[in-house]
């Protein structure tokens, strides 16, 4: 684990130009960030999508709370809890930050239109670069634009010294547990990390007749949108027990459940689960 600065300087923008030659210095955000001056980074993302997102997560006051926000990508939701009046917040990613995602995502596309899977990210030497840390790079220039205070650490969620990390009041773990080869290991360390709530946002399905069995569909393989890095897909049921098992206290569902299903016919949704310590 290292607490993480940019390879070189950002200078903050002082005008709409500066800004927008900055973000365009980023050639593929996953979020769509406000960094002021009227300039929106192009997140595959939207700002409609990302607002919807934000809401279905039923984020609690966090006004003086510690924030972990796993998995952070260009940072969207650490900003988020800045604003929100979040005393600390700490972005921790590994596996995005350490991919060259224009490479990725061109050679993922490729793959999906000649109906391939692509290679996993962190297999492929000309993709995997840790050492450079290119898919920061979003989320180093949205922090310099903001002026924001939020600490990047570089840690993989799975591998990590936990309790050098620490403990935090939040965690969020917002579409991170599909891609976890051992969900039930990730929960567990998961609940390490967590003083009090964990906020757990995923794909997830509804099979008809079989909405109240704990069910994984296991998509490892790029079984799902050729995503190689897709490994399990829970229904409501399964991600509730799954947490329960890791040692969480209680769960509570705070996005809607889908219309009732055909019996046999599967329904794909996201949804969002408050864990409690």
């Amino acid at each position: 684990m290292r607490h993480a600065q940019p390879a070189t300087p950002i200078t903050p923008p002082e005008d709409a130009q500066a800004a927008r030659s900055l973000a365009d210095t980023v050639e593929f955000w996953w979020h769509s960030i406000d960094l002021g001056y009227g300039v929106v980074t192009d997140g595959t993302k939207t700002p409609e999508y990302l607002a919807a997102e934000h809401a279905s997560l039923g984020l609690p006051d966090i006004q003086g709370k510690t924030v972990l926000d796993i998995g952070a990508w260009d940072g969207f939701y650490s900003f988020a809890c800045e604003r929100a009046g979040a005393a600390r917040v700490v972005a921790l990613d590994h596996f995005v930050w350490s991919i060259d995602l224009p490479a990725y995502q061109r050679r993922y596309r490729e793959a999906i239109d000649r109906g391939l899977v692509t290679s996993e990210p962190d297999k492929d030497p000309e993709l995997w670069r840790p050492d450079e840390l290119p898919g920061k790079r979003g989320f180093d220039v949205a922090r310099a634009a903001l002026g924001s205070d939020v600490e990047a650490v570089v840690a993989d969620f799975q591998q990590a010294d936990l309790e050098a990390i620490g403990r935090f009041d939040v965690v969020l773990f917002l579409g991170v547990i599909y891609h976890m080869r051992d969900p039930l290991e990730a929960l567990r360390r998961l609940l390490s990390l967590t003083g009090e709530l964990a906020i757990i946002e995923s794909e997830a399905f509804a099979l008809g007749g079989a909405e109240d069995r704990p069910l994984f569909e296991f998509v490892g393989g790029g079984g799902r949108l050729g995503d190689p890095t897709n490994w399990w897909i829970p229904n409501r049921r399964g991600l509730e027990q799954l947490c329960l098992a890791a040692g969480f206290a209680r769960v509570e569902h705070v996005s809607s459940a889908p219309p009732e299903p055909t019996p046999g016919a599967l329904t794909r949704m996201r949804t969002v689960m408050h864990a409690w310590r």
